[in-house]
C-alpha cells in the first residue's frame, strides 16, 4: 500500500539487481534499511511512537541493565524536559533513533547506568520527528529544513569495506560538523577483526584513543540489541558511538523472532535482576562519528548524525556477517614472516577485563626461536598468556608498554635492559632487549637474551683493554671503515669522530718509521699472507709504539676487497724493556767496577827492577763492562834467586773469572815458592782448576823463571800463546807445543823447556786481548804482532809495550795484559 515499507525480499532484489551486492551482502543490507525505515527488523522492539498520521515508527532499545559497572565517558541518560515529554529547542523534531539513544552529562555509575539505557515511552516519543517537508522549499531556504536524517544512507549501504565505509560516512557527517569516523569489528575479548577511519581527525586506521574500545566493551557486553550512546573523547569533543553486539554476527543477521526472543530474554533477566546474557563469542560492531567542542549539535544536526550512525552500523555489522576474513594478522604469511626473524618472535593478542581493560595477552603463535629464560620451548609458549611465561614482564614495566603500544600504535623498541624473573622464590637475572609493533588487533612482539652475548662482548671488551689491542677493518670498495672502541684510545680519538681512512693513517706515524710502513704495503700486495711490522705514532702529543698485524681480503678471483688487521699499544713493553735495558746496564756497570776493584786489588804491583831484567807491564781492561775478564800475571822475585815470569788468562768475563783468576794465582805463588819448575807449577794449577770449582774451571798459562846469573829462561806453557823474543833486529815465538789448557785434563803432558837469553834481548807475554779481533782473519794479527816487535825494540821497554798497544790497537771487547821484559848486561 502506498507508504508502506518494501519488504526484506524485495528490497535484496533491488540490491542485488541495481546495485551489484551479492545474495548475502543484500540480506543483510535489507535488514538494516528496514529498521531505519521504521520496519520490524531483527533485534528491534517497535513501538508506536505517536497516533497521529505520518509518524515515524521507532524502535527502542530493549531494556538491558549495567548494573553494578561503570562506563567512563557515558553522558547522563535522561534528557532535559519541558512540558509533556518535549525537547528543548526540539519545536516538534526531532531524531529518528533506530536504536536507543542516550545523550546528557555527567559520568555515570550503579543504578544511574541502568536507567540511562531504559528511555521511556515519552522519552522516545520526544525523539521522534516526521521526515515530510514541503517539497517547493529549497534546502536552507526559510522555513524549510537542512537534509534529511536519511540522506544518502543508500550509499553507505554498498560500501564494500570497513575502511570505504568509513570514508563514505564521513563525507556525509561532515556537513553536519564531524571531523571523523570509525569503525571497528572486534570480539568480546578485545581483539580488533576489522577497521576503518576517515577524517582529519582519524590520526591513523584503526586508531580509537579517541573513543577507547574499553569503554565500548562494558557496553557491549551488557546489552543485548543495538544502542547509540554520546561520549566525551579525550579531546575534549563529543563522540557518538553506535554498538551491536550480536552474538551469531560472524555467520549472518539473526532472523527477527530469534533477535525479539533474544531481546526478551534480555529484559527478562534484567528485570529479574539475574543480569545480562551474551554470548561470549559475539563480534561487537562499533562506529563512532567525532564532533570538535563540547557544547551538543543542533537537533537537526543531531538528528541526522544519529540516523547515518544506524545506517552505517547496520552495513558494518552486514559486513561482519560476511565472514570477511580476520585482519592479516592472522594470514598465513605472517607465520611465514615470524619464521623468517632470526631472533625470539610471537603474535600477541589482547585479554580484556569486564571493563574492557588489558589484562592479559595471549601467545598466539611464536617462532622457532623463541625461548624462556628459563628454557620454556616454542610449543610450550604458544598458546600460552604471556606473564605465565615471562612473569617477569609485569615488574619490569615491559606488559604496561605493550599496553600502551595496543592502545596509541606508538611502536616501542627497549635496548638491553636488566631483566629478573621470579621462580620458585628466586630472581633469575638477565639481560633483556623487546620489540613490539601494533599489527591490527595484536602485537608483533620480538625479544632477545643477550646474557651470552654480553658477556662475549664484555671478554672481548675486557681482552682489547687489557692487551691494549684493537681491530680495524676497511672496506676497499666503498671506503667504510669499521673500527673497535680500543682503536679510537690508541690514535687518541674519540668514537664520535668516526674511524681514520687508510690514507690519513700515514700521518699518525712517525716519519722515521714510514719506510716499515711502505714495506709491508708491498709485502700485502705481492704475497697473499698476513705481515706484521711495528711503528711509532704521535697522536695528542702522546708517542705511542704500535704494532701491527694486518692482512688482505681477497675475492674468489684474487681481487683485494678488504684490508684487515689486528693494532697493539706495545708502548708499555718497550717501556719495560727500556726499563729493564737501563737496569741491566747499570747491573753490568757496578759488575765492571766490582770485577776491576777485585781484580785490581789481586793483580800484584808492576815492578819495573828485578833481578837482571828490566820490565814494563800493563793491564788494560775492556771497554764493555760485561767483558771484564780473568787476565792475570806476575813477575816477582823469589827466595831462591830466581825472577818468576807468568801470564794467563781465565775463560769467560765478570766476576766468575775474576774469581778464578785469584784462585789461580794465589795458587801460584804458593807452589812457585816450593821450588818447583815451570812444569810442576802449571801441573799444580791444572788440579786446581779441575778440582778448585763447582764446575771446571778453564785457563790459560805460561809460566817461567829467569836465572839472572846464568841468563837461562825455563818455561812452559799451558794453551796460552807463545813468548815472542826480538833479537838482533829479528822477532820469532818460542816453541813448545806441549801442555793442554788448564782443567782440560787430568793428564795434560806439560814439558819445561830452557832457553839462554843475551844481553838486549826482548821477550814479550801477552795475553790473547793484543791480538784477537774478530774482523782480522787468522794469522794476520801474529805477523802484525811480529813486525811491531822489531819496529819498537830500540826503545826502552815502556816506549816498546806502547808502540804495541798503539799499533795492534788492542780488543775492546776483552781485557788484556802485556808484559815486556829486557836482559840486562
Amino acid at each position: 500500500m502506498p507508504g508502506a515499507a518494501p519488504s526484506a525480499a524485495r528490497l535484496a532484489e533491488l540490491l542485488v539487481g541495481h546495485l551489484g551486492c551479492d545474495a548475502t551482502q543484500a540480506r543483510t543490507c535489507a535488514s538494516g534499511l528496514l529498521g531505519l525505515l521504521g520496519a520490524p527488523a531483527a533485534g528491534e522492539v517497535v513501538r508506536e511512537a505517536g497516533a497521529r498520521e505520518g509518524a515515524a515508527r521507532v524502535p527502542v532499545v530493549a531494556e538491558a541493565g549495567v548494573a553494578g559497572m561503570g562506563v567512563p565517558g557515558l553522558h547522563a541518560p535522561v534528557p532535559e524536559r519541558s512540558g509533556a515529554g518535549a525537547v528543548p529547542g526540539a519545536s516538534g523534531t526531532g531524531s529518528p533513533a533506530s536504536a536507543g539513544t542516550v545523550r546528557g552529562a555527567g559520568s555515570l555509575t550503579g543504578g544511574e547506568e541502568l536507567r540511562a539505557l531504559r528511555p521511556s515511552r515519552a522519552d522516545v516519543r520526544a525523539e521522534t520527528v516526521p521526515h515530510a517537508a514541503d517539497p517547493d522549499l529549497g534546502p536552507g531556504s526559510p522555513g524549510r529544513p537542512g537534509p534529511g536524517p536519511l540522506d544518502g544512507a543508500v550509499e553507505l549501504t554498498t560500501a564494500a569495506s570497513p575502511v570505504e565505509l568509513a570514508q563514505r560516512l564521513y563525507e556525509r557527517a561532515e556537513p553536519s560538523g564531524a571531523t571523523a569516523a570509525l569503525l571497528a569489528v572486534l570480539d568480546m575479548e578485545g581483539v580488533l577483526r576489522m577497521s576503518g577511519a576517515a577524517g582529519p581527525a582519524a590520526r591513523a586506521d584503526g586508531d580509537w584513543s579517541q573513543v577507547p574500545l574499553c569503554h565500548i566493551l562494558a557496553l557491549a557486553r551488557s546489552a543485548g540489541t543495538d544502542q547509540q550512546v554520546w561520549l566525551d573523547d579525550e579531546a575534549g569533543g563529543l563522540a557518538l558511538t553506535w554498538i551491536s553486539a550480536r552474538s551469531d554476527a560472524p555467520d549472518a543477521p539473526r532472523p527477527a523472532a530469534e533477535d525479539r526472543k533474544s531481546d526478551t530474554d534480555t529484559d527478562t533477566a534484567t528485570a529479574t535482576g539475574t543480569g545480562t546474557s551474551t554470548n561470549t563469542n559475539a563480534l561487537v560492531c562499533v562506529v563512532s562519528i567525532i564532533r570538535p567542542g563540547s557544547a551538543p549539535p543542533a537537533p537537526a544536526a543531531r538528528a541526522r548524525l544519529e540516523a547515518l550512525t544506524d545506517c552505517a552500523g547496520q552495513r558494518l555489522r552486514g559486513l561482519a556477517a560476511l565472514g570477511l576474513p580476520d585482519d592479516d594478522v592472522r594470514a598465513a604469511w605472517l607465520g611465514a614472516a615470524l619464521d623468517a626473524v632470526p631472533v625470539p618472535a610471537a603474535l600477541l593478542f589482547p585479554v580484556r577485563g569486564p571493563l574492557g581493560r588489558v589484562v592479559e595477552f595471549t601467545v598466539d603463535r611464536c617462532n622457532a626461536h623463541a625461548t624462556g629464560l628459563l628454557g620454556r620451548t616454542p610449543e610450550q609458549i604458544t598458546g600460552s598468556r604471556l606473564l605465565d611465561v615471562f612473569p617477569g614482564m609485569l615488574p619490569s614495566g615491559i606488559f604496561d608498554a605493550c599496553v600502551t603500544v595496543l592502545e596509541t600504535g606508538e611502536p616501542l623498541d627497549r635496548d638491553p635492559f636488566p631483566y629478573e624473573e621470579p621462580r620458585r622464590g628466586v630472581l633469575h637475572p638477565a639481560l633483556l632487549s623487546v620489540r613490539a609493533r601494533r599489527v591490527g588487533g595484536g602485537l608483533l612482539v620480538s625479544w632477545q637474551f643477550h646474557d651470552e652475548q654480553a658477556r662475549l662482548t664484555a671478554r672481548v671488551d675486557d681482552a682489547e683493554r687489557l692487551a691494549d689491542l684493537g681491530w680495524a677493518e676497511w672496506n676497499l670498495a666503498t671506503g667504510e671503515a669499521t673500527w673497535s672502541r680500543r682503536m679510537y684510545d690508541i690514535f687518541g680519538l674519540t668514537p664520535g669522530s668516526g674511524p681514520l681512512s687508510l690514507g690519513a693513517l700515514s700521518g699518525y706515524v712517525v716519519e722515521d718509521d714510514l719506510p716499515a710502513v711502505v714495506r709491508a704495503v708491498q709485502s700485502l700486495s705481492r704475497d697473499h699472507g698476513p705481515v706484521w711490522f711495528e711503528v711509532r705514532t704521535r697522536a695528542a702529543g702522546r708517542l705511542r709504539h704500535v704494532s701491527v698485524n694486518a692482512e688482505l681480503v681477497r675475492d674468489s678471483l684474487g681481487n683485494p676487497v678488504a684490508l684487515r688487521g689486528v693494532v697493539q699499544d706495545v708502548s708499555r713493553v718497550r717501556r719495560v724493556e727500556a726499563a729493564l735495558d737501563a737496569s741491566r746496564r747499570e747491573a753490568e756497570r757496578r759488575q765492571l767496577r766490582m770485577a776491576e776493584e777485585l781484580q785490581l786489588a789481586l793483580l800484584p804491583r808492576a815492578h819495573t827492577a828485578l833481578p837482571g831484567l828490566r820490565a814494563a807491564i800493563r793491564y788494560q781492561p775492556a771497554e764493555n763492562c760485561a767483558r771484564v775478564g780473568g787476565d792475570w800475571f806476575e813477575a816477582t822475585p823469589l827466595p831462591d834467586g830466581r825472577v818468576l815470569i807468568a801470564i794467563g788468562d781465565v775463560l769467560g768475563h765478570g766476576l766468575q773469572a775474576a774469581a778464578g783468576m785469584a784462585q789461580l794465582r794465589n795458587a801460584l805463588l804458593g807452589i812457585a815458592y816450593t821450588g818447583a819448575d815451570a812444569a810442576r807449577v802449571l801441573e799444580c794449577l791444572n788440579l786446581v782448576a779441575f778440582h778448585g770449582h763447582d764446575e771446571s774451571l778453564a785457563a790459560t798459562a805460561a809460566v817461567g823463571h829467569f836465572d839472572p846469573v846464568k841468563r837461562t829462561l825455563s818455561w812452559a806453557r799451558a794453551g796460552h800463546p807463545p813468548p815472542v823474543l826480538v833479537r838482533g833486529g829479528r822477532a820469532t815465538e818460542l816453541v813448545n807445543a806441549d801442555g793442554t789448557t788448564l782443567g782440560a785434563s787430568l793428564d795434560p803432558g806439560y814439558v819445561c823447556k830452557t832457553l839462554t837469553l843475551a844481553p838486549g834481548d826482548r821477550l814479550i807475554l801477552y795475553t790473547d786481548g793484543l791480538v784477537e779481533r774478530r774482523a782480522d782473519r787468522a794469522g794476520d794479527r801474529e805477523d802484525l804482532l811480529l813486525a811491531t816487535a822489531r819496529r819498537g825494540a830500540a826503545g826502552s821497554p815502556e816506549e816498546h809495550l806502547e808502540t804495541l798497544l798503539s799499533v795492534l790497537h788492542t780488543n775492546p771487547e776483552d781485557d788484556t795484559c802485556v808484559i815486556v821484559l829486557h836482559v840486562g848486561s
